[in-house]
C-alpha cells in the first residue's frame, strides 16, 4: 500500500461525501419546486408515511444512479495528478470533466425518475398516484418506491458504462503480436 493510494482513497471518500450531501440537498429542493401543489413538507409534518416513503425512494434512486459518476471523477483526478504536464488549463479541464460526469449522471437520474412516473401511470391507469400518496396510501407509495428503485438499479449500469467510456485515458502504445 502506497501513500498515494491512501491519499486517493481519502480523496474519493471526500468526493463521495460531498456528492452525497449535495445530491440529497439539490434533489430535495428540485422536488419541492417541481411539485408545489403536493407540499411535501406539510405532508411530512402531518406524518404522512406514504409521502416519506416516496421521497426517500426518489433520493435513494437518484443516489444509485449518480454514484456511477464517482469512478470517472476519480479516474480523471488520478490521470491529472499522475501526469507529467500539470498546468492551470489542465486543472480546469479536469474539473470540467469531473463536473460534467456528475451533471450527466444527475440528468440521467432525473430522466430515470420521470420514466418511473410515466411507467407507473401506464401500469396503473386507474390510479392517481399523487392523490393516493397525498392521502396516505402506503400501498401505492411502496409500489412506487420499489418501481423507482428497480428502474434505478437497472439504469445505473448503463450510466456507469457511459461515464466510463467518456474518460480521456491517454493513448497507449501498440504491442506487436509477432
Amino acid at each position: 500500500m502506497s501513500g498515494q493510494q491512501v491519499a486517493f482513497g481519502f480523496l474519493e471518500f471526500a468526493v463521495t461525501l460531498v456528492l452525497g450531501f449535495l445530491l440529497v440537498f439539490v434533489t430535495y429542493k428540485i422536488l419541492l419546486k417541481l411539485t408545489p401543489r403536493f407540499d411535501e413538507e406539510k405532508q411530512l409534518h402531518r406524518r404522512n408515511a406514504a409521502v416519506g416513503l416516496s421521497l426517500g425512494s426518489i433520493l435513494v434512486g437518484e443516489a444509485v444512479i449518480v454514484k456511477q459518476a464517482v469512478y470517472p471523477v476519480m479516474a480523471v483526478v488520478q490521470l491529472y495528478s499522475l501526469s507529467d504536464q500539470k498546468s492551470f488549463a489542465g486543472f480546469l479541464r479536469m474539473m470540467a470533466l469531473a463536473g460534467g460526469y456528475i451533471l450527466l449522471a444527475g440528468l440521467l437520474a432525473v430522466l430515470c425518475l420521470l420514466l418511473c412516473f410515466w411507467l407507473f401511470d401506464k401500469l396503473t391507469p386507474g390510479i392517481d398516484q399523487y392523490h393516493e400518496i397525498r392521502e396516505g396510501n402506503v400501498a401505492i407509495a411502496i409500489f412506487m418506491a420499489l418501481l423507482v428503485l428497480a428502474v434505478s438499479l437497472l439504469v445505473s449500469e448503463g450510466v456507469s458504462a457511459l461515464t466510463r467510456a467518456l474518460i480521456p485515458f491517454p493513448k497507449a502504445g501498440s504491442v506487436p503480436l509477432t
